[in-house]
């Protein structure tokens, strides 16, 4: 496999400071990586043990139909909870949609905001720019503490059926981009996940399905994936439709991006700041990332049982109550 290693590396908190919810420009790169063959990108200097320490791998030609490829082009559905992801709140686009802010909306964060209810109150939950981006497989709920699968599952049984097949192709690219890395996260999800909430019933617990377009969505900003393991690396596979440029993956702490070639999985440290830049021409890149999130361990030594939060404890608590009571 053909290996690169970065010249550079400008800070995790320097990096982080200076990108985290921010639209990516060509001034958080300076070195491209195009990716025609199956390709090791490495982090400056050596690990205790004197090996390279990886920042990402292209695995090209990854998968032998197109049954992923298929099923994310039907994927519209876009979301507005990803606030780091979909970048700051522009007034003048807010304006645009007819929304005035201190009338119709007000700051959150610089990424998210509340909107004004029909009875003069300013709501609880907070949204973000739209993008298409969507959370698939399973999650622990914010307000519930249990794990399920999440809404656009439910809604979308024959999709889901069909993206099974991700936990076996980015299996096979992430074990062929470093064996050592890909057994220690399948020791992890094995010992630590319980099958059923594991996609495919392999190491990955939770997919997000993204579409770049000029149209909407044409970037995605700078950010640090929440939920991955610290010591994995997370996979993504990429498609591609028509003739575009940009949409490179970008980590601006080393100053490099990754321009994959269609039909490719990325394998990379999603702990580090990252973020995709925005894509140019008539095309559109679709993407899937699969990654095993750590709050969904529940057994062996990683694991935290499921808890159940607020009223749903104590419905829970009602239910068993009268259970026993019969």
């Amino acid at each position: 496999m053909k290996k690169v290693i970065v010249k550079k590396d400008l800070g995790k908190k320097e990096t982080y400071d200076q990108w985290n919810g921010k639209f990516l420009d060509d001034s958080a790169y300076d070195e491209l990586i195009v990716a025609t063959e199956d390709i090791g990108v490495m982090k400056p200097g050596v690990s205790l043990d004197g090996s390279d320490v990886p920042l990402a791998y292209v695995i090209t030609n990854a998968y032998p139909n197109d049954n992923i490829r298929n099923t994310l082009a039907t994927i519209e559905d876009t979301s507005t909870m990803r606030a780091n992801c979909a970048g700051p709140i522009d007034k003048k686009e807010m304006e645009a949609k007819g929304l005035v802010e201190g009338r119709d909306y007000k700051l959150r964060t610089p990424n998210s905001y509340y909107v004004m209810t029909k009875g003069g109150k300013w709501g609880m939950i907070a949204y973000s720019n739209e993008i298409h981006s969507v959370m698939i497989g399973y999650k622990r709920g914010r307000f519930t503490g249990a794990i399920g699968v999440s809404g656009w599952v439910k809604e979308n049984q024959d999709k889901w059926e069909s993206l099974q097949e991700i936990a076996i192709w980015n299996e096979k690219a992430f074990e062929k981009a470093n064996p050592d890395i890909y057994n220690s996260q399948r020791s992890y999800a094995e010992l630590s996940v319980k099958l059923k909430h594991r996609v495919g019933e392999g190491i990955f617990t939770t997919l997000s399905a993204n579409r770049y377009h000029v149209g909407q969505s044409p970037k995605m900003a700078a950010h640090v994936d929440s939920g991955d393991t610290d010591a994995g690396l997370t996979t993504m596979c990429v498609f591609r439709e028509g003739d575009y440029d940009g949409a490179y993956l970008a980590f601006p702490r080393y100053g490099v991006a990754i321009d994959a070639p269609d039909n490719s999985v990325i394998i990379a440290d999603s702990n580090q700041i990252h973020g995709v830049t925005p894509i140019s021409g008539n095309g559109q890149r679709f993407s899937c990332v699969a990654y095993c999130d750590r709050r969904l361990a529940t057994v062996g030594v990683a694991g935290k049982r499921e808890k159940l939060i607020g009223k749903y404890a104590v419905e829970a608590a009602a239910s068993l109550e009268g259970f026993f009571s019969k």
